[in-house]
């Protein structure tokens, strides 16, 4: 790869980076805050409070694993609308990386994959997801994440691939 190459790449990923960090987090607090964020981050609080409710939104068939990464959060912001909607931030930010790894795998090529990563960063859906405190950026990225360990066990047919499968 030539340098210059080497810098458009550079220059590519850090615009990127720039764009994505910039449209999730500006003005983050402004945003009305949306029924649902409401009682996700209240469960958070329960659950970080009394550890015996650690299943509290199995009660109402909601998987807890976006409450359980809000607990640390919590403990690091005062405010708890800010600190559940930045989990989603960066599950938002693992999108972005797997986007661009999966871009990657299917094209071997650099550009393709650092201007996809681009596209996801700019998307209006995706900005706005990624901004809310909702369960839907973790599952996106989770989503992401399976179909490169899916291609990449497609290509090489080695059995570690299969099981970051589930």
């Amino acid at each position: 790869m030539t340098k210059n190459k080497v810098l458009w790449l550079l220059g590519l990923a850090i615009i990127t980076l720039a764009l994505f960090l910039f449209f999730r987090f500006y003005r983050l607090g402004q945003v009305p805050v949306f029924v649902d964020e409401a009682i996700y981050i209240r469960w958070s609080q329960v659950m970080r409070a009394e550890p015996t409710l650690r299943f509290l939104p199995l009660s109402d068939g909601k998987q807890p694993l976006f409450m359980w990464s809000t607990i640390p959060f919590l403990k690091l912001v005062s405010d708890p609308l800010i600190a559940g909607r930045f989990v989603s931030v960066f599950a938002g930010f693992g999108s972005l990386v797997g986007i661009g790894t999966l871009a990657l795998l299917l094209f071997s090529d650099p550009f393709i994959a650092l201007f996809s990563s681009l596209i996801y960063a700019i998307i209006p859906f995706t900005m706005f997801f990624d901004r809310m405190a909702l369960a839907d950026s973790l599952l996106a990225m989770f989503g992401v994440w399976s179909l490169v360990f899916a291609v990449k066990f497609a290509k090489t047919l080695q059995n570690e691939h299969a099981m970051y499968l589930g």
